[in-house]
């Protein structure tokens, strides 16, 4: 993942716009067959990213009880954006 890229997590999208937990979530999975990973999002995996995973945690980034993590691009975010605005 490009470390300098902003990203936005689907908690953060959520905690932004006063959604309940899951909206972003729900617009990301209508939108993913559309998306490029590595351009719209990135996927982190439990087994390959744990200590990245951990650090977003730690930071408040993404739900507690979240396992595997996405994290959107700017592209991506302004999809889900759109997307939850339709």
């Amino acid at each position: 993942m490009a470390k300098t890229e902003k990203t936005w997590s689907l908690k953060e999208i959520d905690q932004a716009r006063g959604a309940k937990k899951g909206t972003a979530f729900l617009a990301f999975k209508q939108l993913k067959d559309s998306f490029d990973e590595g351009r719209d999002f990135y996927y982190l995996s439990a087994s390959q990213d744990g200590r990245e995973i951990e650090q977003l945690r730690s930071a408040g980034r993404i739900y507690e009880t979240t396992v595997n993590a996405i994290l959107l691009t700017e592209g991506g975010y302004q999809s889900v954006l759109d997307y939850l605005e339709g």
